[in-house]
């Protein structure tokens, strides 16, 4: 074989090969996604470099949670419509952009969602839970870490109930 022809070859090898990996990157990270493991409630600080044995009990407790937080999420979104979660996309990435933060951002979100009042009740009555699954979640993953670790890893208090 003309070592041109080799070369075409090799070279639609890499290419295939690269494109495969691409697709099967996406492919996990959608699995990720839909089944929890990707949400922020996860996040671990740039600052902290886990251990082999903290990251293996980071990725069981995403495991576990992953999926009750999936359900959460979804069932919190589906009560809003296309544009809303568009406009939800758009404030969020606007505040971010304008540095808001905390309150101040959840503010500029609610308000370009323009939520109904039956939105909000139904949002109202399903949020406590999930906050209530992200403390614990986050409480598990501090329970793993150094003290020097700790210092970089927020850990919000638990409101207090009525």
């Amino acid at each position: 074989m003309p070592a041109i022809v080799k070369a075409l070859c090799l070279g639609l090898i890499v290419a295939l090969t690269a494109s495969a990996n691409v697709a099967h990157a996406a492919k996990e990270a959608k699995g990720k996604k839909a089944n929890g493991q990707a949400n922020a409630v996860f996040a671990i600080p740039k600052e902290i470099t886990l251990t082999a044995e903290q990251q293996a009990k980071v990725d069981e407790i995403k495991k576990e949670q992953g999926p009750k937080v999936a359900e959460l999420t979804t069932k919190l979104d589906a009560v809003l419509t296309d544009e809303q979660k568009a406009a939800r996309k758009e404030a969020n990435a606007k505040a971010k952009a304008d540095g808001k933060k905390g309150k101040e951002a959840k503010a500029a979100v609610d308000e370009a969602m323009k939520l109904t009042d039956d939105q909000k009740k139904q949002q109202s009555e399903m949020q406590p839970e999930l906050a209530k699954l992200q403390l614990s979640i986050k409480e598990q993953i501090n329970g793993l870490l150094t003290d020097e670790q700790k210092t970089h890893y927020k850990v919000p208090k638990a409101k207090k109930t009525k």
